[in-house]
C-alpha cells in the first residue's frame, strides 16, 4: 500500500490592514514554563515569530507588511501538534483557554473579522471534532477486523463531511457580506457550481469582491473548468530567480512533469529527491518544470537557495489563486501534472509517498507512464 502525504490548502481568508502593528496576547493554561510557540503564516507557510510561555501568559508583536490573512499560534508539546487559527491583519488579539481547548474551543476576541469567522467555527466544529475522534480510531486499529472496521469508520466521516459542506453551504448563503462567506465560497466552488459561484459572488459588495477570497473567485471565473486526464495542456507564463519570463509552451516536444509545489510544505521538500532522480536521469525526454504558490517572493528564494533545483522553478506572484494554479486545479501540494511530448495531459496526482520497495510515488509513476 502506498503512504501518500500532501499539504493541503489552509481554508481561511484576508482581509485590509487596520492597523500599523499587531500584538497578540494569550493566557493559556496547562502547558509548562518554557514551552516554545510560534505564529505561522497560513498562505505562505512560513513561521515568522516564535516565543515562550511563562506563568501561563505569551505575546507576539510585530508588523504585517502584507494584506492580513490566516496564521496559527502553534505548538509540539509531549509528541502532540496545538494550533488555533487566526485571522488577522496588524490588529489586537486575545487569547484564553487551557491547553484541552485547542483547537475548537479557545476564546480568540479582539477582531471584527476573526469574530466573523468564529461564527463560522461554532457552525462546523461539533462535525469536526467527531471527525477527529473518527481518525484517532482508524488510525489506531490493528488485526484482522481492521478493513471492516476501518471502512464502516470511513462510512461515517463521509456523512459528517457532508452534514458539513451543507452547513458550510447555508452559512454562504445566510451571511453573504462576510468575508468568511467569501472564503467559504470559494472553497466549495465545486460543490455549488459555477453558475451558483458567479451569481453568489456578483451579489457581494465590492469591497469583499476585492478581497483575497474574492480575486480567487474571480480568477475561477475567468480561467473555466479546470483541465483533467486527455485534455491539451493549457499554456502559463512564470519567472526565475533572475526574472527571466518562461512560458509552459517553452517545453513541448518531450514529456513534461509540472510539480506545484510551495516552501515549507514537507511533503514537498521529500519530493525533491524522485524529482533530481528523474531530472538527472531523462534530460532529453523530460523536463521538470516547478511552480511555486509561495504568496511570498523572498520564500520562494528562500526555498531555492536550500532545495537547489537543476530544473526551471517558476514564480508567478499570484500564490495558490494564480490562474494556472486554479486551472491546473492544485488544491493540495504537492500537485503533479505529467503531460506527454504532443501536449496532451497523461495524469494529474496529489501528494507523495513512498512505496512498498522504497522508491518514491513520483518516480515510479512517471517512469512507468514513459515506460522506462
Amino acid at each position: 500500500m502506498r503512504k501518500i502525504t500532501a499539504c493541503f490548502l489552509s481554508v481561511f481568508i484576508t482581509l485590509s490592514c487596520l492597523s500599523q502593528q499587531y500584538r497578540i496576547t494569550a493566557t493559556i493554561t496547562g502547558f509548562p514554563d518554557g514551552t516554545q510557540f510560534y505564529l505561522q503564516d497560513l498562505d505562505t507557510n512560513a513561521p515568522i515569530d516564535s516565543t515562550v510561555i511563562k506563568h501561563n501568559a505569551l505575546s507576539f508583536t510585530g508588523h504585517l507588511d502584507h494584506l492580513p490573512g490566516n496564521f496559527w499560534v502553534c505548538t509540539h508539546y509531549n509528541k502532540e501538534f496545538y494550533y488555533v487559527t487566526l485571522l488577522m491583519g496588524n490588529d489586537n488579539l486575545s487569547i484564553k483557554g487551557d491547553i484541552k481547548d485547542f483547537p475548537f474551543d479557545l476564546s480568540v476576541t479582539g477582531s471584527r473579522i476573526q469574530d466573523g469567522f468564529n461564527t463560522f467555527n461554532i457552525l462546523t466544529r461539533d462535525q469536526l471534532k467527531a471527525r477527529n475522534r473518527l481518525l484517532s480510531e482508524y488510525f489506531a486499529l490493528k488485526g484482522d477486523s481492521a478493513e471492516i472496521k476501518g471502512k464502516a469508520i470511513w462510512e461515517k466521516i463521509n456523512i459528517l463531511d457532508s452534514t458539513n459542506i451543507a452547513i458550510q453551504k447555508a452559512f454562504v448563503r445566510s451571511h453573504p457580506g462576510t468575508y468568511a462567506a467569501v472564503q467559504a465560497l470559494f472553497f466549495l466552488r465545486k460543490q455549488f457550481g459555477r453558475d451558483s459561484v458567479r451569481y453568489i459572488y456578483e451579489s457581494m459588495n465590492k469591497a469583499l469582491q476585492q478581497s483575497t477570497y474574492g480575486g480567487k473567485i474571480a480568477s475561477y471565473l475567468k480561467v473555466g473548468e479546470p483541465v483533467k486526464k486527455g485534455d491539451h495542456m493549457v499554456d502559463f507564463e512564470a519567472f526565475d530567480k533572475n526574472n527571466k519570463p518562461h512560458r509552459l509552451s517553452d517545453y513541448a516536444g518531450k514529456y513534461i512533469l509540472l510539480d506545484f509545489s510551495t516552501t515549507y510544505c514537507g511533503p514537498c521538500i521529500q519530493s525533491l529527491k524522485d524529482l533530481k532522480k528523474l531530472s538527472a536521469a531523462y534530460p532529453d525526454s523530460l523536463s521538470v518544470i516547478s511552480l511555486s504558490g509561495d504568496a511570498d517572493k523572498k520564500t520562494w528564494l528562500t526555498g531555492l537557495d536550500r532545495d537547489q533545483p537543476t530544473w526551471p522553478s517558476l514564480w508567478d506572484g499570484m500564490g495558490v489563486s494564480g490562474e494556472a494554479m486554479l486551472k491546473y486545479d492544485v488544491g493540495g501540494f504537492p500537485t503533479f501534472c505529467l503531460i506527454d511530448p504532443q501536449g496532451k495531459i497523461l495524469k494529474r496526482w496529489v501528494g507523495y509517498g513512498t512505496n512498498k520497495d522504497g522508491s518514491g510515488t513520483v518516480e515510479s509513476t512517471v517512469t512507468k507512464m514513459m515506460g522506462k
